[in-house]
């Protein structure tokens, strides 16, 4: 259609024509249902007062059911808002929940590298601990030949010379 055909605004400088306007259907009780074509900016901005019906009037059975659909409706945007909400409340938990696995996951790693560190160091400690057995069980070694060699000294210290022999003759008891 021509532009003429068209409903002009001149506040506000909006043409709406039949192929510029959007079909909607009313919600409200008295005209539940019923289509109309209405300016495409509505709830936009600024628009123009264009309005036209295409459907009959509402017949009285249907406005008297317009009241159950609506509360049908309303009872379904609050179920909606609802289904909304407790889908965000999971997005958060299943959001907290993956920064605990991360926070879990970093400790996990953690105590990996404090158990590999102390495995080092107990295969260290056992390496100190064998030294430690060597050193001891040489010293030990040393000891004992040095007691033997101070035994050897001390016998032939003793019976070494022939003036020891009769000196040990003379320190013994005479029964024997």
């Amino acid at each position: 259609m021509s532009s003429s055909s068209g409903n002009y605004s001149g506040s506000s400088g909006h043409m709406c024509t039949y192929e510029t306007c959007v079909l909607r259907t009313s919600l409200t009780v008295d005209n539940f249902g019923r289509r109309f074509l209405g300016c495409s900016r509505y709830k936009v901005g600024p628009k123009c007062p264009f309005f036209r019906w295409i459907d009959n009037p509402t017949c009285m059975r249907g406005n008297e059911a317009a009241h159950l659909v609506q509360q049908k409706l309303q009872l379904a945007y609050e179920r909606e808002r609802e289904a909304t909400q407790a889908a965000a409340e999971a997005i958060q938990a299943a959001a907290e929940a993956t920064q605990m696995a991360e926070i879990a996951q970093d400790r996990a790693a953690k105590a990996t590298e404090r158990e590999r560190k102390f495995r080092a160091s107990s295969v260290q400690a056992k390496e100190i601990a064998v030294r430690a057995l060597e050193q001891e069980r040489k010293c030990r070694i040393a000891l004992i030949l040095s007691w033997c060699f101070f035994i050897l000294v001390m016998l032939f210290s003793c019976f070494g010379s022939s003036e020891n022999v009769g000196m040990m003759r003379l320190s013994l008891p005479d029964g024997l």
